[in-house]
């Protein structure tokens, strides 16, 4: 099993940051890590017990991870666990946190733990799918950062 934390700050309230991230209509106009992403039910948010489907994109565009959402607290956090395995994930879980830091942006801390499958794959590559794992979300942070910018340009004084 491989854990991971990150923290990035954004150029928006914890708020719009969380809302940006978790809408999942909006979702699409930045995410370089999934195709897309869809809620049970249609909602365009989650909630605790929703269940999404969040297909790859990239290199992982074979895989969909079906995460229930264990916790939720828009503005602040949400966390989500793997539904069932997928592809060489064995297990996966994550959680964001979100916190004001100044006016106008906040700091967004992301802890993931991941774990392949089978146990003996898992041993070999768990640290390394995390290390790529966490390049990508860097890479889909500084996506989100971009877009929230964009936003706030357009959104005028």
């Amino acid at each position: 099993m491989a854990r991971r934390r990150l923290s990035m700050t954004m150029p928006a309230t914890a708020m719009d940051t969380f809302e940006a991230f978790h809408n999942h209509d909006r979702r699409r106009e930045w995410d370089t890590l999934l195709r897309g992403s869809a809620i049970d039910g249609g909602h365009s948010h989650p909630f605790i017990g929703a269940v999404s489907s969040n297909p790859g994109r990239g290199l992982a565009r074979f895989i969909t991870l079906r995460t229930r959402f264990v916790n939720y607290v828009p503005g602040t956090l949400a966390a989500a666990v793997i539904v069932e395995p997928a592809g060489p994930f064995q297990w996966w879980a994550a959680s964001l946190h979100h916190r004001d830091i100044a006016e106008g942006r906040s700091e967004l801390a992301y802890t993931f733990t991941l774990r392949l499958r089978p146990r003996w794959f898992g041993r070999l590559f768990d640290r390394l799918t995390a290390a790529a794992f966490e390049r990508a979300t860097r890479k889909r942070f500084a996506a989100l950062a971009k877009y929230l910018d964009e936003q706030q340009r357009n959104a005028g004084p």
